[in-house]
Formats: structure tokens, C-alpha cells, sequence
């Protein structure tokens, strides 16, 4: 994981919700200066911290590593299509 784009991710959704490093902290139940200290140190934040990173910006944790987001609906489709084909 490139720790440099994922606060790059994390630090554009914090300007386009209108709040701050320290506001998500405290919105994630983090202490106030947690993310401030990750992002600055480019370090990456444990599993928990991610998911409670991306779910009070609203994306995936996927989103924040990659950039992108997957359909799940749309894999797990395919997944079952695969599956079937390859049992038929």
C-alpha cells in the first residue's frame, strides 16, 4: 500500500466534507490528533483505524488503499456465473 496516496485519498474527502484531520478523529472515536500524526508520519493506520477511517468518509476501505471502488453485487455475479460455468 502507498501510505502517500492513501492519505491523499483520505485528506481530499476531509476538504470535500468540509471538516478537518482532527474533526474525523474525533468522529472516528480516535484521539484528536491520531490521524494528524499518521498522515504527517505517511504511516498507515491498523485495519480498525481504516475501516473507521472510511466508513465516516463514507467510502470503501478499498477506495482509500487503490483509488478505486469495486460493485460487489456485480463480482459476486460474476463469481456465481464462473462457478456455474465451470460445474456445468
Amino acid at each position: 500500500m502507498n501510505t502517500v496516496d492513501f492519505w491523499y485519498r483520505v485528506n481530499q474527502l476531509i476538504r470535500s466534507k468540509n471538516t478537518t484531520q482532527a474533526g474525523l478523529s474525533l468522529d472516528c472515536g480516535f484521539n484528536q490528533r491520531r490521524i494528524q500524526n499518521l498522515s504527517a508520519s505517511s504511516r498507515a493506520p491498523d485495519v480498525f483505524e481504516a475501516y473507521k477511517i472510511s466508513q465516516a468518509l463514507g467510502v470503501s476501505v478499498e477506495y482509500l488503499v487503490t483509488g478505486k471502488e469495486t460493485d460487489g453485487k456485480k463480482q459476486i455475479l460474476e463469481d456465481l456465473k464462473n462457478f456455474i460455468d465451470a460445474h456445468s
